[in-house]
């Protein structure tokens, strides 16, 4: 799909300029001064490369761009990580310190046609300047322009169009949606908006903008719904006049018309009872760190479409927008989240860290809000959810979440089951847990942990103030070692992790409390380093059904006969 027809637009992917500076001094950095001794790819984490593997520190890239003289332009980054300095023309404009999410950068007019583009990145830990990154965290953490970055050229004067959100109404068969469009620049009183669905007509709206905004109540002429089955998608394209009434600018998004819901414990797509089953998945491969290319994403969905999957995961920050487009064509159902993993009370006591979770909130759900494969927001897995220290960030990200869209579920995956404070603020009851893997020394038969478990979780949290809502296993499994075979079936071996997996499907779908399960992991995938990965063989998260080179273990068939017969 082509966003825009009127506003000039190019990819900025490509070659760039690039040096690795290490430990440098970020606050004394002086972009005119770097000395470029190599050109990387972007998107790619350099980190991933063999000539940059392991190493932390800054980094600098660099790439010439033009603007016509006198037009603004906006940058668009899919994702820079860890921490991030963009400069234009040598003057700094934006900072961001959310190595997965999306961000903007505004570009001032110029009288010169030529500029250039500076990132400085850094991905190094420090808790003061990147409070969203810690070395903990069970992934590893690259650093780089890991997702796309595009340029656009804005009108040289009045307004232009910055987003566009369409929300499904009640009426979604029928083909009833809600458009919100904001708009940037210098708005006049009243301004003149095209509305053209699927390639037909333009329908011309003359409207008043309110706070930079403006919401239609419009009806796709031929409406088809989207499902797992058929996932039929619609574009809508919105355009805005100039005051003689030529086009000035334009976006089209695709969407979806779809419902999701709770009908007390149960999850329903389009009015219809919904069993969830699926993956958590990362962003990763070997040979691309977190780069993973659309071929690559299209390769991981086939595999999990022939193993009986519907879910996906995304775990643990937002997802590259390429695989949520696959996702809506292949008819998947997502849960997306921003970045986090297991925070404690430190981090919730830092207010750069609040402030720079919610910048990643609104940049998340801005990105992702049109796609119909995403079902609920997520957010802060396995954090501080058992202490009263989590609730304000807690309570204000489910509000947040829901004031950014209230058409989806919220929820978070919580690994306190039985002490979580904060159920009642989620439309799903997510749990992470792993009977017979974890916390199971000494235990004679640790797979018989598995079945009573679930049930056990399932009874406590209905006694306890959640009986009227989904509940759903996020996480669950156990690893498995490619290739290692065991006369006594034990820990690490292939057979032990099929046998799990079986038991840990089973017993979740078997129970009809649930609404579905999420196995931990689709594939096996680095983590921490160092001392950190003592229990992580090969400093690898080898939970995967698949190896990180998408070999199928044992497990792979034990999951698809449990999903396929349920």
């Amino acid at each position: 799909m082509i966003a825009h027809h009127v506003r000039p637009w190019q990819s900025l992917d490509g070659l760039w300029d690039f040096t690795f500076l290490g430990a440098a001094d970020l606050q004394g950095f002086d972009p005119a001064r770097v000395k470029y001794t190599d050109g990387l790819p972007v998107p790619a984490a350099f980190d991933a490369l063999p000539m940059y593997a392991g190493k932390r520190g800054a980094a600098v890239y660099r790439k010439p761009f033009t603007v016509p003289a006198g037009h603004p332009a906006r940058l668009d980054f899919g994702a820079v990580t860890m921490w991030t300095r963009v400069y234009v023309d040598g003057v700094p404009l934006k900072e961001h310190a959310c190595g997965y999410s999306p961000f903007r950068v505004e570009v001032p007019a110029s009288e010169a046609a030529e500029r250039e583009l500076v990132v400085l990145v850094d991905n190094r830990f420090d808790f003061e300047r990147v409070p969203m990154h810690e070395e903990y965290f069970d992934f590893y953490q690259y650093g780089g322009i890991i997702r796309s970055v595009g340029l656009n050229v804005l009108p040289a004067n009045g307004p232009h169009i910055d987003a566009v959100q369409v929300t499904p109404t009640a009426e979604y068969r029928e083909g009833g949606v809600s458009v919100r469009v904001r708009l940037g620049g210098e708005l006049p009183q009243r301004i003149k908006l095209g509305a053209a669905f699927d390639g037909g007509g333009t329908q011309w709206l003359e409207v008043v903008p309110m706070s930079g905004e403006v919401v239609l109540a419009l009806r796709v002429p031929h409406p088809r719904v989207w499902s797992m089955e058929n996932p039929i998608l619609h574009v809508l394209r919105v355009s805005l006049a100039d005051p003689e009434g030529k086009q000035a600018d334009d976006l089209a998004v695709r969407f979806g018309l779809r419902r999701i819901e709770t009908a007390g414990t149960e999850l329903r797509l389009n009015g219809e009872k919904l069993i969830l089953k699926g993956y958590n998945r990362h962003e990763w491969h070997p040979n691309f760190g977190p780069c993973t290319p659309r071929l690559q994403m299209f390769i991981d969905l086939r595999m999990m479409r022939d193993m009986g999957c519907n879910f996906i995961r995304g775990c643990h920050y937002p997802q590259d927008q390429e695989f949520l487009d696959l996702c809506d064509e292949l008819g998947f159902l997502v849960w997306e989240e921003n970045l986090g993993w297991g925070q404690r009370e430190k981090t919730f006591q830092s207010e750069k860290f609040a402030t720079d979770h919610a910048e990643a909130l609104e940049e998340m759900v801005e990105a992702s809000f049109n796609h119909p494969s995403i079902i609920m927001w997520g957010f802060l897995n396995e954090a501080g959810s058992d202490h009263e220290y989590a609730r304000e960030i807690f309570e204000q990200t489910a509000a947040t979440l829901r004031r950014l869209d209230p058409s989806r579920l919220v929820t978070s995956a919580s690994m306190y089951s039985t002490q979580d404070l904060f159920f009642h603020l989620a439309d799903v009851v997510s749990i992470n847990i792993y009977p017979g893997w974890y916390g199971c020394e000494g235990a004679e038969a640790p797979l018989e942990l598995i079945k009573a478990r679930v049930d056990d979780e399932a009874k406590w949290i209905d006694e306890h103030g959640c009986a009227d809502k989904p509940l759903l296993v996020s996480e669950i499994g156990a690893e498995g070692l490619y290739g290692w075979h065991d006369p006594h079936n034990d820990f690490y071996t292939e057979e032990y992790q099929a046998e799990y997996l079986r038991l840990a499907c089973e017993s979740t779908l078997g129970n009809s409390r649930y609404c579905g399960i999420a196995l931990w992991h689709f594939s096996d995938v680095r983590t921490y380093g160092g001392g950190w990965s003592m229990k992580r063989p090969r400093t690898f998260n080898n939970k995967g059904t698949v190896t990180e080179y998408r070999q199928p273990k044992l497990a792979y068939r034990a999951v698809k006969a449990v999903f396929r017969r349920e």
